[in-house]
C-alpha cells in the first residue's frame, strides 16, 4: 500500500494549541486520515480524538471505532466497518472486497459521530503511471562506501498535472538474507552501518518514503538501512494526500489552516501506485 502506506505508510501526528499554553485550554478535536489506493479495496480509514498533552498519548484510546463513515463515488455507497487492532491494520474498511477503487472518479466521504459532528471531504483519483527504467532485480551495494557511486536511473512515465510523485522504499525482511539467494545460505541480514541522521530510531522503520519533483532519480543508496529482499514504490498522489505528507515529513505536526476535510483536522486523499521488487546485495561477506 501504502495500504502499509502509505503509507504509509508511516507518520505520527500531534495536535497541540499554539496560541495559549494553558492545559485547562484543551479543547477536543477530531483527526482523519483516509487515503484511497487506486486498484486496492476501500481500507486503513482512521478516524482519532486528539489527546491532551498533559497526559500519555496512547493510539488505541484515541481512535474512534463507532462513527458512521461512507465513501460515495463511482454511482455507489459504501457503508464502511471498523476493524480492531487484533485482526491486523486497524481503522474503516469496505466489506466489499470486490469493488476496487478507479482513477479520475471523484469519491466523497461522509463521517458522522456520535455527538452529531458532521465531517466530510472529496478526492478525485489520480491516473495510473508505469515503469520506464528499472534497475536489476539483484542491485549490488557499493564496495567501496566511501566513494558511493549514483547508480542507473529508476524512471516512470510522468502523468500531467502531476508534478510531484512519492518514492517508498521498503526492506521486507531485517531478519533474513541468505534464504533469498540461489542457491540459499545460511545467512541473516544486517544493517548498513553508516552516519546518517536519525541514528538509532532510523533503524525502526523498514521503509524509507520521500517526494520527488520528477519522473526520475538516481538510485539514492542513503535510502536503504538494510541489505537483502526490498520493495520500491511510486506513489501519484492527489494534492490532498501530498500536502498532508509534507506538513507531517517537514513540520512533524498537523496545521488545520492546510486541512482536506471540513469539520475535522485531517486529509482524505488518494493516490495510484505501481511497484517492483529487487534483492540489494552485501558489499561484504
Amino acid at each position: 500500500m501504502i495500504k502499509n502506506l502509505i503509507l504509509i505508510v508511516f507518520i505520527s501526528i500531534f495536535v497541540i494549541s499554539c496560541e495559549d499554553s494553558s492545559l485547562s485550554d484543551y479543547k477536543e478535536d477530531f483527526i482523519v486520515e483516509a487515503l484511497l489506493v487506486v486498484g486496492e479495496p476501500i481500507n486503513n480509514i482512521t478516524v482519532m480524538r486528539s489527546q491532551p498533552v498533559s497526559g500519555i498519548f496512547n493510539y488505541d484510546s484515541s481512535m474512534v471505532k463507532d462513527a458512521n463513515v461512507k465513501i460515495i463515488g463511482d454511482g455507489k455507497e459504501f457503508d464502511l466497518k471498523f476493524r480492531p487492532k487484533e485482526f491486523g491494520s486497524i481503522g474503516y474498511f469496505s466489506a466489499d472486497t470486490t469493488y476496487i477503487v478507479k482513477s479520475g472518479i471523484e469519491y466523497k466521504i461522509e463521517i458522522t459521530l456520535n455527538n452529531g459532528k458532521f465531517i466530510t471531504g472529496k478526492t478525485t483519483t489520480p491516473p495510473a503511471t508505469s515503469w520506464i527504467y528499472l534497475p536489476d532485480e539483484l542491485v549490488q551495494y557499493p564496495l567501496d562506501t566511501l566513494n558511493i557511486p549514483q547508480g542507473d536511473s529508476i524512471s516512470w512515465q510522468s502523468v500531467a498535472g502531476f508534478p510531484y510523485y512519492m518514492i517508498s522504499i521498503k526492506n521486507m525482511d531485517t531478519l533474513n538474507y541468505g534464504i533469498y539467494l540461489n542457491p540459499p545460505k545460511d545467512e541473516l541480514n544486517r544493517r548498513i552501518y553508516r552516519p546518517f541522521g536519525g541514528g538509532e530510531r532510523a533503524y525502526r522503520d523498514p521503509i524509507s518514503i520521500f517526494p520527488i519533483p520528477s519522473n526520475k532519480t538516481p538510485v539514492l543508496w542513503t535510502a536503504f538501512r538494510w541489505f537483502g529482499k526490498h520493495q520500491i514504490k511510486i506513489y501519484v498522489p492527489d494534492f490532498n494526500f501530498l500536502r498532508w505528507f509534507l506538513q507531517a515529513q517537514t513540520k512533524g505536526e498537523a496545521d488545520p489552516l492546510l486541512t482536506s476535510v471540513d469539520g475535522a483536522i485531517g486529509y482524505f486523499g488518494s493516490a495510484s501506485v505501481i511497484q517492483y521488487n529487487f534483492f540489494l546485495l552485501k558489499n561484504q561477506p
